[in-house]
């Protein structure tokens, strides 16, 4: 038999794709293409910027940006309601759609200190704000190294403390984008959030018995816990 030709890494990506939907059917897969049209379009916002326009008393308003990026965290919903309905939910699929609302959020903003809110911030407060977010980003770090240890596999909790800071991250992100201003409570108010929603994860990681991504958070439900080895 001869060896089978390489393939380029377009056709390795679509051929995948094929074994995957012959596999599990194709409308199972429609989730995943959800989200990754969101990675994919979070890249179309970096063209987005010349587009700005007077909106009564706010100036140069980037509305083609918002709009294209509004659109982009509404597939966020859209990928979870599809799981959901087609019984489509995996670990593959909730790992991409992690990655998929960082890249967005790293490229929102990337954009919003580099161009929107350039001229309001001076360097201080640009160089503060972005050790803020590098901070939030190593707790997810921190979170994700503690979750392999005890459960072998990286953190994709659902929790409501962590869905509140996405969605704090998104509103914040549009917010910051329209004022063309990166205002110190709002960066403050997401650092707390993401410091609680470490703690919390952290703490479940390490008491509970088995690991639920859709584990509601502390307050909002009860687990199993780890039993000691002395037991």
């Amino acid at each position: 038999m001869y060896p089978r030709p390489r393939l380029s890494l377009h056709s390795e990506i679509k051929e995948f794709f094929m074994e995957q939907a012959k596999a599990i059917g194709f409308k199972k897969l429609l989730p995943n293409i959800a989200t990754i049209i969101r990675i994919l379009g979070s890249f179309s916002l970096l063209f987005l910027t010349n587009f700005v326009k007077d909106i009564g008393s706010f100036k140069a308003v980037p509305w083609v940006w918002l709009i294209g990026y509004l659109f982009l965290v509404l597939t966020d919903s859209i990928d979870g309601m599809l799981a959901r309905k087609l019984n489509a939910k995996s670990n593959l699929g909730a790992l991409l759609d992690s990655l998929a609302d960082v890249v967005l959020l790293v490229i929102g903003a990337a954009t919003v200190f580099a161009v929107f809110a350039h001229d309001s911030l001076t360097n201080f407060q640009l160089w503060f704000y972005v050790c803020l977010i590098i901070f939030c980003a190593n707790n997810r770090l921190i979170v994700n190294l503690v979750s392999k240890k005890y459960f072998g596999t990286a953190n994709m909790l659902h929790s409501y403390p962590q869905k509140a800071f996405a969605a704090g991250c998104f509103i914040a992100v549009a917010y910051w984008a329209f004022m063309r201003d990166v205002p110190l409570w709002s960066v403050v108010l997401l650092v707390s959030i993401s410091i609680y929603c470490t703690i919390d994860e952290i703490v479940y990681c390490v008491r509970a018995a088995k690991y639920d991504i859709d584990f509601k958070g502390h307050g909002f439900q009860k687990y199993e816990l780890r039993k000691n080895k002395k037991d």
